[in-house]
């Protein structure tokens, strides 16, 4: 019963001892406020003002704000629904203040970084630190270590339900976090202090999640310098709005990459600095769109998903390991990606197999090829890439079953079985198989540089169907077919210029309705001119040879043509030329003509046509026939003579 009675006037006593000094700061309320606005330097004002005891000696403000520098911002600095200060005892009695806890519920706060780099909040109390300085600078060298220390120090700062506002008009930053949850321990811009925080970005509930340790802060401001651990999970992020809210993102990043969309960030582990950073995490971009320049376009909707750890510095990125699934591919790379100028790669892909269907959505130059089959590559790559430059590669890259559609060919290319070993800018493709339409085709090849992209080849097969790889073949041509095709040559690209030299010969085959055998070609393309360096072919029961050049540098082409005709039999060239034709000749035709003209079809070539020549039909007849007007409606010198 004593001890209860004690009990009872103890905390009869508390509360007589709360409500006194709750009557002491009501009656000073005003004083106290002054004296806080000349410490802090800036306006206060506090709707109530209360004494708490039982969660800890200290006071809660009712309706709180704090005016913001005129100097960086009009408004509020802070305002909340009540803040609630909780100090130390002990530290008290030696007449030092020192916050154990600052609770802000419903807190609204705007950070505000100065185009010189100064934050907002760097000026609070600067006035008084500034008097004070001078005098007490001899006595803190003199006092004892524990003395020296700040003698306004919070251990705790927790936020409930807050919002906060950064603006940076250094470089154009607006960002709002809203329905934050922060708990800060050990606040001491000095020294390493906890952060757990909680809050939404962009979104309608709270998306970010973040544990760290910060700290010891610069008091020039300077963010990029910050020590930092800790762990950082947004889900999900829009980096559309994020674009927005920090325009700088789109400088640091190289300038052909683009983000929107939405991306999730998850248990990514950071250490380091902002400019010396390790990182170790998840990324899944989904949702989200990845452009880089007119090359790679991965739009929302196609998987993507990257985990890595690497390490940032010194405009560097160094992958310890990293794992990729972008659509259908998988693989694993490590090493370094420098930034700058031109980007360098030093890299290790490993991929696994692979399906290369709706590739084309992802790579514009693919667009139109409707890709299918599988590939898988192994490689690493080594060098500058970007503006005109192509990297070292070495490794391998098989493909099996694939196929494309080139869009002017009626037929796909099928069952391509290959594997092409890079070495360097080097790629050698040893044994290439395909189909296309009724052809089986084998090809070797050698890419000798792939900037300009310069290539050699090997190519034969037992047939080759124009209408195959020709949509604009006309009806009467759809049975033309290339036998015993053999081809070998060079073509380089730079540009728009395409540089080609080859030979092909095929041992028989019908072309233009016409059979023939022993075909042998040699032909060029440089500068937007084609050339038949020499051609040879028996047909028509004799043999012709060709040279000649064919420009489509200008809107209308342009050819000129040289040709030698050894015992053709014109009945069978004017069948050739025209099947219906019903005409009473027989001969064998001897011809040296030279011919030029312009235009894009046979019509509008006919009226172009100029040329001279001589010509011969031996053990014939031309009964009522003009065969310079009726062969090449042109002009034609003609001189013939019948044996």
């Amino acid at each position: 019963i004593i001890a209860s009675g004690v009990l009872v006037v103890l905390i009869a006593g508390v509360f007589i001892a709360l409500l006194n000094i709750n009557a002491l700061i009501a009656r000073n309320k005003s004083y106290l406020i002054e004296q806080a606005e000349r410490s802090l330097g800036r306006k206060i004002s506090v709707g109530d003002v209360e004494a708490t005891l039982f969660s800890g000696i200290g006071a809660r403000l009712i309706n709180f704000t704090m005016a913001d520098d005129p100097g960086y911002a009009s408004g509020d600095f802070v305002r909340a629904k009540d803040v609630q200060v909780i100090v130390k005892f002990w530290p008290l009695l030696k007449k030092s203040v020192q916050v154990k806890k600052a609770i802000l519920n419903e807190p609204v706060i705007q950070l505000v970084r100065n185009p010189d780099g100064s934050f907002n909040f760097s000026t609070i109390g600067k006035k008084l630190k500034e008097k004070k300085e001078a005098g007490e600078k001899e006595k803190k060298e003199r006092a004892p270590k524990e003395e020296r220390e700040s003698a306004f120090l919070i251990t705790l700062v927790d936020i409930s339900g807050g919002n906060v506002r950064y603006i940076d008009k250094k470089d154009g930053t607006d960002l709002q976090l809203r329905q934050i949850d922060l708990k800060v321990e050990d606040l001491d811009f000095d020294k390493p202090f906890a952060v757990k925080l909680a809050a939404a970005v962009f979104a309608d509930k709270q998306n970010l999640k973040l544990t760290s340790k910060i700290g010891p802060l610069r008091t020039d401001g300077e963010s990029k310098q910050f020590p930092v651990d800790g762990e950082l999970d947004i889900d999900p992020l829009d980096t559309t709005q994020l674009k927005a809210a920090l325009p700088k993102l789109k400088t640091a990043l190289p300038k052909d990459l683009d983000l929107s969309g939405v991306f999730r960030i998850k248990d990514l582990k950071f250490k380091g600095m902002l400019k010396d950073l390790a990182l170790n995490g998840e990324i899944e971009g989904t949702n989200g769109a990845l452009r880089y320049g007119k090359t790679f376009q991965k739009a929302a909707g196609i998987p993507l998903t990257l985990n890595a750890d690497a390490h940032y510095s010194a405009d560097k990125v160094s992958i310890r390991r990293g794992r990729l699934k972008l659509h259908t591919l998988e693989l694993v790379t490590a090493g370094d990606v420098q930034f700058g100028d031109v980007t360098v790669l030093n890299l290790s892909v490993d991929s696994q197999p692979a399906t290369l269907d709706g590739w084309d959505k992802i790579i514009p130059a693919i667009a139109s090829y409707q890709l299918a089959g599988t590939m898988d590559v192994k490689a690493t790559v080594r060098g500058k890439v970007g503006k005109g430059a192509a990297p070292q590669i070495q490794g391998t890259l098989n493909l099996k079953k694939a196929s494309a559609k080139p869009p002017e060919f009626p037929k796909p290319i099928e069952n391509l079985d290959t594997k092409i070993n890079f070495t360097g800018q080097r790629a050698d493709i040893s044994d290439m198989t395909l189909s296309l339409g009724k052809s089986r085709i084998r090809l070797v090849a050698a890419i000798e540089k792939f900037s300009p992209l310069t290539l050699t080849y090997k190519m034969s097969t037992a047939e080759l169907w124009p209408a195959d790889y020709s949509a604009s073949l006309a009806d009467e041509r759809k049975a033309d077919v290339i036998r015993n095709l053999q081809s070998e040559g060079q073509f380089s690209m730079a540009g728009d210029n395409m540089v080609y030299q080859g030979k092909l010969n095929s041992a028989e085959g019908k072309l233009y309705n016409v059979v023939y055998k022993g075909l042998d070609a040699t032909l060029s393309l440089a500068d937007k001119v084609a050339n038949i360096k020499s051609l040879r072919v028996n047909a028509l029961s004799g043999n012709l040879q060709v040279e000649g050049e064919y420009s489509f540098k200008e809107p209308v082409p342009r050819f000129s043509l040289a040709s030698k005709v050894q015992g053709i039999d014109v009945k069978e060239l004017y069948s050739a030329l025209d099947a219906k034709a019903e005409r009473d000749i027989r001969g064998k035709l001897n011809a040296d003509m030279k011919l030029a003209g312009s235009g894009q079809n046979w019509e509008a070539i006919k009226p172009t046509l100029r040329g001279q020549g001589d010509a011969e039909v031996l053990q014939g007849a031309l009964l009522n026939f003009n065969i310079a007007e009726s062969a090449l409606n042109g002009r034609i010198e003609s001189q013939l003579r019948f044996g």
